[in-house]
């Protein structure tokens, strides 16, 4: 028994040190889990002091218009911030620093993304980073914009389908007004209307205009040669026209085959910025107005298309008294359209080429009349002229309308050129005279200057085929894609107002105008902006203008009253083709307004219907159709009432859904986030490491 006494003793002994080192084993695991939870507390502090620094950048980014990030380099918008916690009280041990700049696709072309990085750091270093990415939504996203609602108009009655914004209040008429996409106004939504989608209001304003890239759009334009000064001074003016070529003659027309025309009103007689506008001046009969038949934009800019052999022409009323061309217009043959006999009727031909009110009657009471602004090619018949050889000198000696003498060798196998209507009829110098009855010669002593096309100040393109456009009129063509002008940036300014615009656009342009603009015909894009069998956004357009953009309120846009000194002999029409006067496009004006001429003016004539759905009633030039948007500063109504202006119908450019826009088209100062990401702060400790990562990740510099 005396030997097992000792083996108590170590069992006690055993247990006490167990238990012991238990004792000092719990203690640094307690001490451990101390220091890692005071170690995740600190990372936690960074990563909330960066991500709270990101949010407080975006959030001024979104609310003062005064912030801007520039287009090139890195800007540090934040140095040294001291997040506050939940109390208020700043945290002193962590300090941020956050760095800014434009990156993606910087061509202009698309919306622009900024990267924000924030740097959360102590005394002992960089010890998080977070990225944060965020889209800048542009003005080309709405289908309706205004900066201030006057409280005396309304909008509508129309249909809108896409995005709409006041910074103030939206009026809507008393009926037939629906729409499709949201409404959101600073102020209130007043009126009756059916809103698909409710209404926000009290939301923040948008700044208007507020955007770094509209003040170096002209030095853009300039490095391209697409910088140009309009013609003024007396009745001067100039007229843009955009037309598109299959230049390349592979039977379609690409993005890359879009060009503008410019052509310069003379200063006379003949021209004036009426005939650009191709809007008589109008006389009156008791207050009612109307246009005389005899008047010289009637007779030489307004006429009719006719079908011939499979092929259209274009006369002007007084092309129809000159013999040789009578010759195609009269034409019963299978295939004509319309067709003209030799009678004294409505479509006859011995009523046409008489110089009197009934010839101007039948003319343009034909389906396929028509008016078009000074200098369109469809008015070659009115405005080319040649000398007494059938040559075209460009001098005092082209005192002959084209067509009267036949040119020496007699008219070439593909003698329907000659007469009009068609690509192939450019003239450089546009003239004019009062054509005799008796054998469609000039008169003496009318013969004048209308204007003339600018030359394209830079390499004009080298080549096309000759069924598409005459080697005359290359030199003419500004080329306003880098496939032909390689240092294109798809825009165009005109560096003062007023300058007068219609066309066809191929590609993607935006024309910035410093002053005002009056529309003078349609825009139209070469593919259908809604039709889904074409690459959404392959066509786009911006018009950004310092004042006002109006549609003219002329023969291409309204209905008028044409006839004699008195009112009972008079006839009407809407001689622009078709009854809604099409745009396709963004237009924004800086200072002013996006709307119609003389929207009350009543001019007697019928009315035309705009079948928008919402309502029966007719107006004076029908519809004011715009696929696009209308961004203005102030709202005007387009009609008023009845009878009256254009009704607007706007139908949405599936583009504005995208993130694209044209080219270098002014932006809000709203922000979209797209993504919040971790980065590894060895690798961006320094701003010039965080230099070197911004500008890996911005695309085409500007």
């Amino acid at each position: 028994m005396r030997t097992r006494k000792g083996s108590a003793l170590i069992l006690v002994l055993l247990m006490t040190l167990a238990i012991a080192g238990l004792s000092i084993a719990a203690i640094f695991m307690s001490s451990s889990a101390g220091l890692l939870s005071a170690y995740y507390d600190r990372e936690r502090e960074f990563r909330l002091g960066a991500e709270s620094a990101l949010e407080m950048v975006r959030s001024r980014l979104n609310r003062d218009s005064s912030f801007a990030i520039p287009d090139t380099g890195m800007r540090q918008v934040v140095a040294g911030l001291q997040v506050a916690n939940a109390s208020g009280t700043p945290n002193a041990r962590v300090r941020v620093n956050v760095y800014a700049a434009v990156t993606g696709d910087t061509s202009g072309g698309q919306l622009p993304i900024v990267t924000l990085i924030a740097a959360a750091y102590d005394a002992g270093g960089t010890r998080h980073v977070a990225r944060m990415d965020l889209r800048r939504e542009s003005f080309s996203r709405y289908a309706l914009l205004t900066d201030s609602f006057p409280s005396s108009v309304t909008h509508g009655p129309a249909t809108v389908t896409g995005r709409v914004h006041s910074n103030s209040d939206w009026r809507l008429s008393g009926s037939g007004n629906r729409y499709l996409d949201t409404v959101t106004t600073v102020g209130a939504v007043t009126g009756t209307g059916t809103l698909e989608i409710a209404s926000v209001t009290g939301v923040p304003r948008i700044a208007y205009p507020k955007d770094s890239t509209f003040p170096r759009l002209d030095s853009l334009a300039v490095a391209a040669n697409l910088s140009f000064a309009p013609v003024s001074g007396g009745t001067r003016g100039s007229r843009l026209a955009f037309v598109a070529y299959d230049v390349n003659g592979d039977g379609t027309v690409g993005a890359e085959e879009g060009f503008m025309r410019l052509f310069d009103a003379h200063n006379g007689s003949y021209g004036d910025t009426t005939r650009l506008r191709a809007s008589p001046v109008p006389s009156s009969f008791f207050g009612i107005p109307y246009v005389a038949w005899s008047d010289p934009i009637v007779q030489n800019q307004c006429g009719a298309f006719y079908l011939r052999a499979g092929r259209w022409h274009f006369f002007p009323v007084s092309a129809h008294r000159r013999p040789l061309l009578k010759n195609v217009i009269q034409s019963t043959a299978v295939g004509s359209y319309p067709a003209i006999d030799a009678g004294t009727g409505s479509l006859g031909m011995d009523r046409m080429d008489d110089y009197d009110y009934p010839a101007a009657e039948a003319i343009l009471g034909l389906p396929t009349a028509r008016c078009f602004p000074a200098g369109s090619p469809y008015l070659m018949p009115a405005e080319r002229m040649v000398n007494s050889a059938g040559v075209i000198t460009g001098t005092a000696a082209d005192t002959v309308p084209f067509g009267i003498i036949v040119p020496p060798g007699g008219w070439p196998a593909s003698a329907p050129n000659g007469y009009g209507g068609s690509d192939t009829t450019f003239s450089v110098s546009a003239k004019s005279c009062t054509v005799l009855a008796s054998n469609g010669r000039c008169a003496g002593g009318t013969f004048g200057e209308i204007g003339q096309w600018r030359a394209f100040p830079g390499t004009p393109i080298a080549s096309a085929p000759d069924s598409v456009l005459q080697a005359v009129e290359r030199p003419y063509l500004w080329p306003l894609s880098s496939t032909y002008n390689s240092a294109s940036r798809g825009v165009v300014s005109a560096t003062s107002g007023p300058i007068y615009v219609s066309g066809r656009i191929a590609g993607n342009v935006t024309l910035r105008v410093a002053g005002r603009v009056v529309l003078v015909d349609r825009i139209t894009y070469v593919r259908d902006p809604n039709d889904p069998g074409t690459t959404a956004c392959t066509d786009q357009f911006g018009l950004v203008a310092v004042g006002d953009i109006l549609t003219v309120n002329g023969l291409t846009s309204r209905s008028r009253l044409i006839g004699y000194s008195f009112f009972f002999n008079v006839f009407d029409d809407n001689l622009g083709g078709e009854p809604r006067f099409t745009l396709h496009g963004n237009f924004m004006s800086l200072t002013g307004t996006v709307g119609v001429e003389a929207p009350s003016s009543v001019t007697f004539a019928t009315s035309l219907p705009c079948p928008d759905g919402a309502s029966s009633s007719a107006y004076n030039g029908g519809c004011l159709a715009v696929s696009g948007g209308m961004v203005m500063r102030t709202y005007s109504a387009t009609h008023n009432g009845t009878g009256t202006g254009l009704r607007y119908h706007g139908t949405s450019d599936r583009c504005q859904t995208t993130t694209r826009r044209p080219p270098f088209f002014p932006l809000t100062n709203r922000y979209t986030h797209l993504r919040t990401l971790s980065l590894v702060p060895t690798e961006v400790n320094t701003p010039a490491k965080i230099r070197a990562l911004l500008m890996r990740l911005k695309g085409k510099p500007l």
